[in-house]
């Protein structure tokens, strides 16, 4: 598993809410791991991410197994060398926008 990324999942909708994130958990990240004993979650800081209700959601499918703001496993803010989340899509759209030259 440690080679294989799920995602990026992109959202059709203008803004991103707890709801909207417990919707993509649910019905898009969490089946595709399921199946994997024991897998820890991280995700970062940002508002939809902490919500009641996805911490809640999270603690049922991960006990003490996720990283996160007000999770079990705390995630130092602020933190360069533990924030790789919010790197990850910058290199891979930088990436991309390489391979575009501007006329």
């Amino acid at each position: 598993m440690a080679e294989r990324v799920i995602g990026p999942f992109f959202f059709a909708e203008s803004t991103v809410t707890k709801e909207v994130y417990l919707d993509m958990l649910q019905l898009f990240a969490i089946p595709q791991i399921s199946h994997i004993p024991n897998i820890f979650w991280q995700q970062g800081g940002a508002p939809p991410h902490w919500g009641k209700i996805v911490r809640s959601y999270l603690d049922a499918q991960f006990p003490q197994r996720w990283i996160g703001r007000d999770g079990p496993l705390a995630w130092p803010l602020r933190s360069p060398d533990l924030t790789p989340l919010d790197f990850f899509l910058v290199g891979i759209c930088q990436g991309q926008s390489l391979r575009f030259e501007n006329n």
